[in-house]
């Protein structure tokens, strides 16, 4: 194992029928099959962080729906709006306090279309009195069959006959438990006598946490799209994880990516504050290299950004720049480029030129890799100017534009 590896538990969640109907994400460690949490709130950046950048959708959860458990300083904050709601129930702690703040938010994200369960809930009159008021918000309460409860498994049941909630009964350790709790009307099953939690492992990749903090203070200061996008050609690590979040959150995009500004015109300003938010959350580690790598992906970002300029195409900036910023994440993740692709929605020329360094794009790319050497510099210019129609004084000024531009952006 390397340190650059995530863990994160998943158990699956049954309907009466014996069906997977969705799975509980939880927060895990290395060698751990039960959480060891002291921060909440971090815990659930860390499962959101590995669901969409780790691990990804697919692998997870696929088609089903996913738990995640929720505080009260997640609910106040933007984290659950960097997910698509309509692939989570968010499971409330049971000791979440019912402030008028807190049943304010429920409220409003449940307006916003958010879905909510109560999690490890006891069934005495005084617990069930205490969250009333979120009732009409809660789609599922998960009762905690291990607990003390002051009634037996079919009057919990009766209890919620007045209230529009589905019962789910967690942690069933047998079949009678299993068949009491269906004949008495819960609707979801849980537990250990069905499957204790899986452990995925996934490849941390995620951006520094100098690079997100400037990246939501700028995000703070101004809404110009121009001044975003410039911001973000800075930092590769973060277009990275852009990139990969775009792709992960299902979004569901009717043209292929060909650039930065495309993207954060299409999430917006405050779906992107929430998903740079997380990163504060979860924390970051560095990855091996990185500002070498970094470096490098800038260059030839600028290289072939200034050289589609200079070839008299000056449309094709953008995606030459996302091109070039993106030929080095193979390396950042250490995982192979074709992997990497296959989850994403780039348009073709930057495929090709990515994958193999085919036509114009893979020819520019070729260039900028070639210019990353500070040896024979004038002997490798002169050589490759002919190759994109460039003189070479025009090729120097390019390079030297692009070593300029990497010193300004450290």
């Amino acid at each position: 194992m390397t340190e650059t590896e995530i863990f994160l538990g998943r158990q699956p969640i049954f309907n009466h029928e014996g069906k997977c109907f969705g799975y509980e994400l939880l927060h895990r460690g290395k060698g751990q099959q039960n959480a060891i949490i002291h921060d909440d709130a971090k815990a659930t950046a860390r499962v959101i962080i590995n669901t969409i950048h780790n691990i990804g959708f697919g692998p997870i959860i696929a088609d089903k729906i996913g738990f995640i458990n929720v505080d009260d300083h997640t609910l106040l904050s933007d984290a659950l709006l960097s997910l698509p709601k309509e692939k989570f129930i968010f499971e409330i702690l049971e000791y979440t306090k019912m402030s008028v703040a807190i049943v304010e938010r429920i409220q409003y994200l449940y307006g916003l279309g958010y879905r909510f369960a109560i999690d490890d809930f006891c069934c005495k009159s005084s617990n069930i009195e205490y969250f009333k008021l979120i009732f009409p918000y809660v789609d599922i309460v998960k009762i905690d069959l291990l607990m003390s409860h002051d009634v037996s498994i079919e009057e919990m049941a009766e209890r919620f006959l007045s209230y529009d909630v589905k019962l789910l009964a967690e942690k069933i350790e047998n079949m009678e438990m299993f068949e009491r709790c269906k004949s008495a009307g819960f609707n979801y099953f849980q537990g250990y006598f069905f499957e204790k939690p899986t452990i995925l492992i996934g490849k941390k990749i995620e951006p520094t946490m100098a690079n997100v903090l400037d990246l939501i203070n700028t995000f703070y200061t101004t809404s110009d799209i121009e001044i975003l996008t410039q911001k973000f050609s800075h930092y590769p690590d973060l277009t990275f994880n852009l990139l990969r979040y775009i792709n992960s959150a299902d979004f569901q995009f009717n043209n292929k990516i060909t650039s930065i500004r495309q993207i954060l015109t299409l999430l917006g300003p405050s779906r992107l504050r929430s998903w740079l938010g997380l990163f504060l959350y979860a924390g970051s580690d560095n990855v091996l290299f990185q500002e070498a790598i970094f470096d490098a992906a800038k260059f030839r970002g600028k290289m072939m950004q200034d050289l589609v300029k200079m070839c008299g195409k000056p449309e094709l900036a953008d995606e030459a720049f996302l091109t070039g910023s993106l030929s080095l994440v193979d390396a950042y993740m250490q995982v192979s480029m074709e992997s990497i692709l296959e989850k994403t929605q780039l348009s073709q020329p930057m495929m090709d030129a990515l994958l193999s360094r085919e036509g114009y794009f893979g020819r520019l790319l070729n260039v900028a890799e070639k210019l990353e050497t500070t040896e024979n510099i004038q002997t490798i210019i002169e050589y490759l100017a002919p190759k994109v129609q460039l003189t070479p004084h025009d090729l120097y000024t390019i390079y030297l534009n692009a070593n300029t531009y990497v010193a300004k952006t450290k």
